[in-house]
């Protein structure tokens, strides 16, 4: 009899999952090009699935903002990594994350406004959670290096990746936002100690 229930079962799981992926990959497409502001029931009708069943999957719009981060942070970092193994040494492993960072918030608009809310408590405990361990490995590296200005700490990484990501947010030319990055680059190589 379980055998039997079982088996009558795994269609309704299969369906539950396919519209849960159908869910996240509509909400995906809309989060990264126009950010949270999207309506849920527009997500639901690209998903091809009723209210009730977005519901189920996700109780609320922020539950699927932070199903969705979550996905999107852990996807950076494992690249972010990846990325740093073929550098040829710790600086030029962090000045990468830093501007491939800004390509990141570039294409996830929810991504991007997830990092510039730096007043925001769930905006910091997502990057602190799934971008700060990378960022205190790739800091710690090029200290030992010697590259990396001293008294630059993880924290001060974090906060610049704010801060060019508000320039993103804005939607400023690349060119100056390239500039503004090379600045920023410079500022964390050289310069006196700073104080901690």
């Amino acid at each position: 009899m379980r055998a039997m229930t079982q088996q009558v079962g795994t269609p309704r799981r299969r369906d539950a999952l396919s519209n849960r992926a159908a869910i996240l990959r509509a909400a995906a497409d809309a989060f990264s090009s126009r950010g949270r502001s999207v309506d849920v029931r527009e997500i639901a009708r690209c998903a091809g699935v009723g209210m009730g069943t977005l519901y189920r999957h996700f109780p609320s719009k922020d539950a699927l903002v932070e199903t969705l981060l979550a996905e999107s942070y852990t996807h950076w970092v494992e690249a972010a990594r990846c990325s740093a193994r073929t550098r040829a040494n710790a600086w030029e492993a962090l000045a990468t994350f830093v501007s491939e960072a800004l390509t990141y918030q570039r294409r996830d608009r929810a991504l991007l406004e997830n990092l510039a809310a730096t007043t925001d408590a769930a905006g910091l405990s997502g990057c602190r959670k799934y971008v700060r361990p990378l960022v205190v490995e790739l800091v710690a590296a090029a200290h030992a290096e010697g590259s990396l200005r001293k008294g630059v700490t993880p924290d001060d990484v974090l906060g610049l990746l704010a801060a060019l990501g508000r320039l993103v947010e804005l939607d400023l030319p690349a060119e100056t936002v390239s500039r503004c990055l090379d600045i920023a680059l410079t500022g964390l190589r050289h310069g006196p100690a700073l104080g901690a």
